[in-house]
C-alpha cells in the first residue's frame, strides 16, 4: 500500500512538474516577444494547466486500456475455466452413466471414488502407497478386461475373495506339485494357513448352496492307503466338499499331459497355479505365478477337462481302511 501510494505521489509530481516548466517557458517566451507580462502570465498558466489536463487524460486513456485488457484477460480465463469444469463434469456424468448400465455394482464404485478422495494431498508414504495401489487395482481391472490377469507368486486375494463370491461352484484340480508338501499332501498347502482360510471359506460357500468338486491327484498308489490322506479326504468331505482321488494309471490317455493346478469358478472364471521348478523333488512346492483366466474358450476347455478326470476319479470312501 506504501509503494502504491509512493508511486500514485511521484506520477503526480512528475506531471505538476511538467506542467510547471511548460507554462514558465511559455511565460519567457510571451516576455522575449513583448507581451505584456499580464497576458504572458496568464497565457503561460493556461497553456500549464492544458499540458497537465492532457497527461491526466492521457494517463486516463491508458489506465482504461489497461483495465479492458485486464477484464478482457479475466473474461477468457473465466470462459476456460468454465469450459474446463463442463468437460470434466460431461466425462463423470458419462462415466457415472457407464456404471449405472454396468454390472459393477454403483455404490461400492463410489464408495471407492469417496475413499479415493478422502486421501487428500498429503505428502509422505501414506498419500504414495495409497496412489500405487490405485494404479494397482486399475492394471488388474484393465488385464481382467483383456482376459487374463497374472499375479507373480503365491496369490491369496483372489483365491479367497473368488471361493467368498462364487454363487454356483467350485471345481477344482489338486496337483501335489502345487498343494502337496514333502510327504505328499500331509505337509503341504492345506497345512499352511492360506489352506485352512481356503477351507472355511469353502465351508461358508458350501452353506450358501455352492456345489464344490475336487480331485485330488496323487503321485502314487499307495497313497490312498495312507492315514494322512485319508484324513484330508474326511475333513474337507465334512466341510461339505466332494472329494476324488485320482491315480496316476487312471488318468485318461492324454489328459494328464500338461495338467495343471486349476480352479474354476461358476463356469466363468479360471484359477490356474504354475509350480516351480522343483515340483516333484524333495523339497516344498514353489509356485511361479498365478493367473486368472476368463477367456470362454480357455475357461470350457478347462471344465472339459476337469470333466474327464472327474468321470475318471476314485470317490471318496470315508470307510476305507487306514493306514495304521
Amino acid at each position: 500500500m506504501n509503494d502504491l501510494n509512493s508511486g500514485t505521489t511521484s506520477e503526480v509530481f512528475r506531471k505538476s512538474t511538467i506542467s510547471v516548466l511548460t507554462g514558465g517557458l511559455t511565460w519567457v517566451i510571451a516576455n522575449l516577444t513583448g507581451q505584456q507580462k499580464e497576458w504572458g502570465l496568464l497565457f503561460s498558466a493556461f497553456v500549464g494547466a492544458v499540458v497537465l489536463m492532457v497527461q491526466f487524460l492521457i494517463e486516463f486513456e491508458r489506465r482504461i486500456r489497461e483495465t479492458q485488457d485486464s477484464i478482457a484477460e479475466h473474461h477468457e480465463r473465466i470462459e476456460e475455466t468454465v469450459q474446463r469444469r463442463f468437460t470434466e463434469i460431461g466425462e463423470i456424468a458419462e462415466l457415472f452413466s457407464l456404471v449405472e448400465t454396468s454390472a459393477v455394482r454403483t455404490d461400492a464404485v463410489v464408495q471407492f471414488l469417496r475413499n479415493a478422495v478422502a486421501i487428500g494431498e498429503s505428502p509422505g508414504l501414506r498419500h504414495e502407497f495409497a496412489h500405487a495401489e490405485i494404479r494397482r487395482m486399475s492394471d488388474f481391472l484393465r488385464e481382467l478386461e483383456s482376459g487374463n490377469a497374472t499375479y507373480f507368486g503365491e496369490d491369496r486375494d483372489w483365491l479367497l475373495g473368488l471361493t467368498r463370491e462364487a454363487r454356483q461352484s467350485i471345481d477344482a484340480i489338486s496337483l501335489p506339485s502345487v498343494d502337496g508338501g514333502v510327504h505328499g499332501f500331509a505337509d503341504g498347502f492345506w497345512e499352511s494357513d492360506l489352506g485352512h482360510r481356503y477351507l472355511e471359506c469353502q465351508r461358508e460357500a458350501s452353506e450358501r448352496g455352492v456345489r464344490i468338486r475336487r480331485i485330488l491327484v496323487l503321485e502314487r498308489q499307495s497313497l490312498t492307503a495312507e492315514d494322512n490322506l485319508h484324513r484330508l479326504c474326511f475333513h474337507q468331505a465334512s466341510l461339505g466338499i466332494e472329494v476324488r482321488t485320482l491315480h496316476p494309471a487312471s488318468i485318461p490317455l492324454g489328459a494328464g499331459r500338461g495338467m495343471l493346478d486349476v480352479i474354476v469358478f461358476d463356469d466363468v472364471i479360471g484359477y490356474e497355479v504354475t509350480p516351480g521348478a522343483n515340483a516333484g523333488t524333495a523339497l516344498p512346492p514353489t509356485i511361479v505365478n498365478t493367473r486368472l483366466v476368463l477367456r470362454a474358450d480357455v475357461v470350457q476347455a478347462h471344465r472339459l477337462h476337469f470333466g474327464e478326470l472327474w468321470q475318471a476319479a476314485e470317490p471318496f470312501d470315508p470307510t476305507a481302511p487306514r493306514a495304521a
